[in-house]
C-alpha cells in the first residue's frame, strides 16, 4: 500500500476513535464532570478526547517507531531504555494535558482532590497504555515487516518466473530454427524450387517470434498461422511426401496464450513419427471450446533415429505449462505403437 494511503488510514482510524470516544461520553452528560466555563459542552468533549488520544497515539507511534525496531534487531538492553524513556515521556504529555489544559481551559478534572500521587500517576499511566497501545505499536510493527517481506518475496519470484520463462522461451527459437534451416539448406543444395517459398515461409515465422511473440500472449489465430507456416514447411521439406492432417473445431474468437505453445508437440511429430505412411498420417486436432483448448498430436512411431541428439522442446514446454498454467492444465502422452500428446489448457 503506497504510503499516503497509509497516513490518510492512521488519521481515519485515529478520527474514529476520537468520534466514538465523544459520541459515548456526550451520551452521559455527568460522565466528565465539567465546570461550565462558557462554550460548548460539545467542543469541551471534543478537545478532551483529543487530549486523550494525543497520548495513546504518542505510546503507539513510540512503540512502533522507537522500540520495536530495537526489539527486532534484537537490541534488547536499547529496546529496554527506549521503553523507559518512552513511558517517561508519556508520563510528561499526559501531565502536560491533564493538568495545564483539561483543568485550567476547560474546568475538568479527571482524579478527585487529594488522590494523585507520584507513584499513582506514573503506575496508571503504565497500566493504561503499555498493556494496549504499546503492545498494539509492537504488533503493527511486525506485521508491516511480515507484508513487506512477504511482497518482496513474491515480487523476487515473479522475477524469477519472468526470467525462466524467458530462458526457456529463447531456447524455442534457436531449436526451432536450426531445424528449419536445415531443411532449407537441403533444399538449396538439391537446387529445388521451392527453396524461395521454404524461405517466405521462415520469414514470415521469424516475423511472428519478434513481433507478435515477443510478447507475454498473443491471439490464438495467430499461433496458429504460425503452425500452418511451420506445417507447410515441413511437406516443403519432405517434396510433397509428407501426410499431415491439421484439423481445428470450435470457434477462434479472442482467446490468447503464451507464443510457441504448441510447436514442441508438433515439432517431436515430425521428428520422431511418419510422415511418408497415407494411410496413417500425422494427425493434429485443435479443439477450441470458450476459454478451453485442447491439442491431439498423434503419430505412428519411427524407429529409425531421426535425431541422434534429442531435443530441448518438451522438457522446455513442460516446464512452461507448470510456469504458467499451475492447476489449470492437462498433459497426458501415450507411446505404444503411436506417439499421442493430448494437451489440454483452461485460459
Amino acid at each position: 500500500m503506497k504510503r499516503k494511503y497509509l497516513v490518510w488510514l492512521h488519521v481515519l482510524v485515529w478520527a474514529l476513535l476520537v468520534v466514538n470516544n465523544v459520541v459515548g461520553e456526550f451520551t452521559h452528560v455527568n460522565s466528565y464532570p465539567l465546570v461550565n466555563k462558557g462554550g460548548s459542552l460539545l467542543v469541551k468533549y471534543i478537545f478532551i478526547a483529543l487530549g486523550f488520544h494525543s497520548v495513546s497515539a504518542l505510546c503507539f507511534y513510540g512503540s512502533y517507531g522507537l522500540v520495536s525496531p530495537l526489539f527486532v534487531r534484537k537490541c534488547y538492553w536499547q529496546a529496554a531504555v527506549a521503553a523507559v524513556l518512552l513511558l517517561a515521556a508519556l508520563i510528561g504529555w499526559r501531565y502536560v494535558v491533564e493538568f495545564l489544559f483539561f483543568i485550567p481551559v476547560l474546568g475538568f478534572n479527571n482524579y478527585s482532590p487529594g488522590s494523585v500521587s507520584v507513584s499513582y500517576y506514573i503506575n496508571n499511566v503504565f497500566w493504561y497504555y503499555y498493556p494496549t497501545y504499546f503492545i498494539y505499536g509492537l504488533m503493527y510493527f511486525l506485521a508491516e515487516i511480515w507484508i513487506r517481506d512477504h511482497n518482496r518475496q513474491e515480487a523476487l519470484q515473479k522475477e524469477k518466473l519472468i526470467t525462466e520463462l524467458a530462458f526457456l522461451r529463447s531456447q524455442i527459437n534457436p531449436h526451432f530454427l536450426f531445424n528449419t534451416i536445415n531443411d532449407i539448406y537441403a533444399l538449396t543444395y538439391q537446387r529445388s524450387e521451392q527453396a524461395p517459398e521454404a524461405l517466405l515461409k521462415l520469414s514470415e515465422m521469424l516475423r511472428y517470434m519478434l513481433r507478435e511473440g515477443a510478447g507475454d500472449l498473443v491471439p490464438l489465430q495467430s499461433e496458429i498461422d504460425y503452425l500452418h507456416n511451420l506445417i507447410e514447411l515441413q511437406r516443403i521439406g519432405a517434396k510433397g511426401n509428407a501426410y499431415i492432417n491439421f484439423e481445428i473445431k470450435g470457434q477462434i474468437g479472442n482467446q490468447q496464450l503464451p507464443s510457441l505453445l504448441f510447436i514442441a508437440f508438433i515439432e517431436n511429430a515430425f521428428k520422431h513419427g511418419i510422415l511418408t505412411n497415407l494411410a496413417d498420417p500425422v494427425n493434429i486436432l485443435l479443439n477450441v471450446s470458450g476459454d478451453s483448448i485442447e491439442l491431439t498430436v498423434s503419430n505412428k512411431i519411427s524407429h529409425s533415429q531421426k535425431d541422434t541428439t534429442g531435443g530441448i522442446g518438451l522438457q522446455n514446454v513442460k516446464r512452461r505449462l507448470e510456469l504458467l498454467y499451475p492447476q489449470k492444465h492437462a498433459l497426458n502422452i501415450e507411446s505404444n505403437h503411436h506417439y499421442v500428446v493430448h494437451l489440454k489448457l483452461n485460459l
